[in-house]
């Protein structure tokens, strides 16, 4: 979770002005509710606790937590953010670490993944094609936030779902072969724009059936917007994932030279 980068600014412009027209009609747009409640400031940078627990179909319920370290870069370098997780729990997987380096979408690039073996003693590189069970921690096409360029933005309406008002906006990728055929966000709606967030994400697949759900509880940080917790769950079995955050911390000043492969071996001391 992140802001807006400079990559995506004169897109984002542009959507407002477009936007803007589709206000003074009394209408409202996709791209006006993507830039007033999607885009929320998360801070430069963050350190928290984080737990996540994972199912597979038809499993139980294994829990592992995390020292997470996240700083933005706001598209320097067409770098987006990077980020880092020290394993804590559970022992067998004791002082793992995997960190990641985004990439603005205007650079074409996939991520940078690696991760830390303790009992090998080796940062081994990550890619698209050789994943590993640890890949899940983090999903790009599930948790990423995407940029103004990568999708068509498309209102459709309200809707109310146990006594709360949600603003509708469907995405549908321009990228040939997107990992998902549209994605549908569900933005709580305020009196306050300031206060609309995005609370739910429907994920459907090439068929067009919806195959997940993105559910996000919120907390705010002084003026930063930061997850609380995120369940992802598949609507075609039992299989989810589930994100809890606490200890959240702000714009704590996290040096670069943390996110480095010698800080993955050596681990973190705050």
């Amino acid at each position: 979770m992140k802001r807006i980068k400079r990559s995506a600014v004169a897109t984002a412009t542009v959507a407002v002005l477009v936007s803007g027209l589709a206000q003074a009609e009394g209408v409202l747009s996709g791209e006006e509710i993507v830039n007033k409640c999607y885009y929320k400031y998360a801070g430069k940078d963050q350190r928290s606790h984080m737990s996540i627990t994972v199912q597979a179909p038809g499993g139980k319920p294994a829990t592992s937590t995390y020292t997470r370290l996240w700083k933005d870069y706001d598209g320097e370098d067409e770098l987006v953010d990077k980020v880092v997780l020290f394993t804590e729990t559970p022992p067998h997987n004791k002082d793992l670490a995997f960190m990641r380096w985004g990439y603005s979408a205007v650079s074409d690039k996939n991520p940078d993944m690696w991760i830390y073996l303790p009992d090998m003693q080796k940062v081994r590189r990550l890619s698209q094609r050789n994943p590993t069970d640890q890949e899940w921690v983090i999903r790009d096409e599930d948790l990423r936030l995407r940029e103004p360029i990568e999708d068509e933005h498309r209102y459709l309406g309200t809707e109310a779902v146990d006594g709360h008002e949600y603003h509708l906006v469907e995405f549908t990728p321009k990228k040939e072969d997107p990992a998902y055929s549209k994605r549908v966000s569900w933005f709580s709606k305020s009196d306050n724009w300031d206060e609309c967030v995005e609370r739910r994400v429907d994920y459907y697949n090439k068929d067009g059936e919806m195959v997940k759900q993105r559910m996000v509880e919120w907390k705010q940080i002084g003026d930063a917007w930061t997850w609380d917790k995120v369940s992802i769950i598949s609507t075609i079995n039992d299989a989810s994932i589930i994100y809890d955050m606490d200890k959240v911390e702000v714009n704590v000043g996290l040096d670069d030279n943390i996110f480095t492969q010698a800080t993955m071996r050596r681990g973190y001391r705050p």
